[in-house]
């Protein structure tokens, strides 16, 4: 016992003090980053592996400041992001199976924030929610902030079952579907093609509006067909550069159903008015 509350009070943790007895200490800024940065891998979350992001990170930064004039950079700008930047980044998410264009991409400081302004455009507080059985705790911590209520729905080997999905659907009259079909989190099941046709399809017949989460489809060499390729008038799909980047590199984008590209970019105006433009610099270099 002894050995311990020495241990503790060398770290700063404790301090002793004659015939008073011994006291946690209120940990400083500096103290607490620094016990922080020695913590055991959180395994409870999803993040891309360590590597030369930095050096690469600094190398755009520093293009960006050396070869532009960065005043446009620090102005107003419109709330769905700048419009060359929500091109190329609509033509790096396109392909001969699905069109993005870029009046319905918009621009979001990460996946999170994407996810929140899809639900806010499709839900209101109270309303049900259709999840996997086990869904992503992002999710769940919007749900809960938002008093959404959740109805899980079962899973096999490819992730959400669609008969669970139809009987999950009848029984709470919930409308509104988020799922991964690639990478599932926390799972890590993938839909087949003929899985997302027949989530696509059910989409259809029990009138859901899907909110796809695709941060993991830039694994794949060819990212799996989403399910917004398939019902694209009724399918939010979300993407991430915070997965395949850093975390700490918030940029995410959200494409969605041309009949709210109105009321997403009031709701981008509200929640964030636009996304950092030197982020969208860098992910287009």
């Amino acid at each position: 016992m002894s050995k311990a509350y020495q241990a503790a009070e060398q770290r700063g943790i404790v301090s002793g003090h004659v015939g008073q007895g011994t006291f946690v200490r209120r940990r400083s800024a500096a103290r607490a980053e620094a016990a922080t940065a020695h913590e055991p891998v959180n395994l409870a979350l999803n993040v891309p592996a360590e590597g030369n992001e930095t050096q690469i990170l600094s190398a755009l930064f520093g293009e960006v400041v050396r070869e532009r004039d960065l005043a446009p950079l620090l102005r107003y700008h419109p709330h769905g992001g700048i419009w060359k930047h929500r091109e190329i980044v609509a033509a790096s998410l396109s392909d001969k199976r699905f069109a993005v264009e870029p009046a319905r991409l918009f621009l979001c400081n990460g996946a999170q924030h994407a996810i929140d302004i899809a639900l806010r455009l499709v839900a209101k507080p109270g309303d049900s929610i259709l999840v996997d059985a086990f869904t992503y705790s992002g999710f769940k911590a919007i749900a809960a902030a938002s008093h959404f209520t959740l109805v899980p729905v079962e899973m096999d080997e490819e992730g959400m079952d669609p008969e669970a999905l139809k009987q999950a659907c009848h029984r709470s009259g919930a409308r509104v579907l988020y799922c991964m079909p690639t990478l599932q989190s926390p799972t890590a099941r993938t839909m087949s093609l003929t899985r997302r046709r027949r989530i696509a399809e059910l989409a259809e017949e029990l009138d859901l509006t899907v909110i796809e989460d695709d941060v993991y489809g830039f694994f794949f060499s060819e990212r799996p067909m989403p399910i917004a390729s398939l019902a694209p008038d009724r399918t939010f799909y979300v993407t991430s550069y915070s997965k395949c980047i850093a975390p700490g590199f918030r940029l995410g984008t959200l494409t969605v159903p041309t009949a709210y590209i109105t009321q997403a970019e009031l709701l981008l105006h509200a929640s964030a008015w636009f996304v950092a433009p030197m982020l969208g610099e860098a992910v287009v270099r």
